[in-house]
């Protein structure tokens, strides 16, 4: 099943609270970007360099971006410091233990590189099982496999213990959604 047009809404939501994020030029990768990478072909204006990493991808999709077959709690198959940006839209709610794929996100990251997160409020969770029942809402959005919230005073202990600084938090779409932006230090 494709993606419906309430995913693609969702979706587009998460990467216009993003976007402002990622500097002009940057090497940017997708954690869990989905069938089509589609934040990648979003602010591709910003971009020089965009990889996408999903254990959803199909062989023999044709791309404008790379996008690699990866199961993320099992580690990035990408070498260090080699992005920008990692972002993460959606997908840590997807996670039993984030820590190994924050500190993945950690290493793939250069000095002075951000991590942008979103995630929704967990009452969201019963309007996303309805909606996902009813076909509103695609097989491909996995808003079956939703995790238990992390407070947001565990999410920052966890990424400092990481290695992350400077913590931004706001909340949008009337509150439902969170978006997180978190810097790896500069080098020194």
């Amino acid at each position: 099943m494709a993606y419906t047009a309430f995913d693609r809404f969702l979706a587009r939501r998460r990467f216009q609270a993003a976007f402002p994020h990622v500097r002009p030029g940057s090497r940017v990768c997708d954690v869990g970007c989905g069938l089509d990478a589609a934040f990648l072909t979003y602010a591709a204006t910003h971009i020089s360099l965009g990889v996408g990493l999903d254990d959803q991808v199909r062989a023999g999709n044709h791309r404008p971006w790379p996008v690699i077959r990866a199961d993320i709690t099992r580690g990035f198959p990408l070498l260090d410091a080699q992005f920008d940006h990692v972002l993460m839209l959606a997908v840590l709610e997807h996670l039993a233990d984030p820590e190994p794929v924050l500190r993945e996100a950690f290493r793939v990251l250069a000095p002075a590189g951000s991590l942008i997160l979103t995630w929704p409020q967990s009452l969201v969770d019963p309007v996303l099982t309805i909606l996902h029942r009813t076909g509103f809402v695609s097989h491909e959005m996995e808003s079956q496999e939703h995790q238990p919230r992390r407070p947001l005073d565990e999410l920052l202990q966890i990424l400092s213990r990481t290695g992350f600084c400077n913590f931004f938090h706001r909340r949008f779409e009337l509150g439902m959604n969170n978006l997180f932006v978190t810097f790896k230090p500069a080098a020194r």
